[in-house]
């Protein structure tokens, strides 16, 4: 029920996570193919188009099962990486703080509206580094019973340095900065002259 795409590893390339659980507490009974409590599941992207499963290679938070439903993700300790937290059916929430190998760089990008809304919603950041070309957007509310905060997260692989980020703020202006460092977490504030 709760999925997302994110670069929990900042390689650069999006993975994908699966909040897991069936509706019916008595799934068994119809489904012998599953079972109400159930592994959260993690794919890694290949970077070719292909994805696959690393959940067994995760830490033993993707070993507890539950009946999952939502997930939202955020960099909640400001160490670099995404971590997850899962509303659980019936039972407590569990937070997956994300320990990834470290060598990867990554930018946290917070847009702040002046003239359209505070939290930059609708907001359109690309990212570019060398070869690497990233695209995000901040939402108000994303997957089943969510949020993903506004602070968009881009792994950025080997990349040490950020050629270029341009946001289309959602009035249509447009902002270009050039030149910046890496593994931080970066507030553009909109501009309050049109850059058109």
């Amino acid at each position: 029920m709760g999925v997302a795409v994110g670069d929990y590893d900042n390689d650069g390339d999006r993975d994908l996570f699966i909040a897991a659980g069936p509706l019916h507490d008595n799934v068994e009974l119809f489904d012998t193919t599953t079972s109400y409590h159930a592994r959260n599941i993690v794919q890694m992207n290949l970077g070719n188009g292909r994805f696959v499963n690393v959940s067994d290679r995760c830490s033993d938070g993707l070993a507890v099962k539950l009946s999952s439903r939502g997930a939202a993700f955020d960099d909640l300790d400001n160490d670099g990486d995404i971590d997850v937290v899962i509303l659980n059916s019936r039972r407590e929430p569990t937070i997956l703080q994300n320990d990834s190998a470290p060598g990867n760089h990554w930018l946290e990008v917070r847009p702040r509206g002046v003239k359209t809304n505070r939290d930059g919603i609708g907001a359109r950041v690309t990212i570019v580094s060398g070869d690497l070309k990233l695209v995000d957007e901040v939402h108000s509310g994303r997957s089943y019973q969510s949020h993903f905060g506004s602070r968009l997260h881009f792994g950025l692989g080997p990349s040490e340095r950020i050629d270029r980020i341009e946001v289309q703020w959602l009035g249509g202006d447009r902002q270009v900065m050039e030149g910046l460092g890496v593994d931080r977490l970066l507030t553009i504030t909109e501009e309050t002259v049109s850059s058109r």
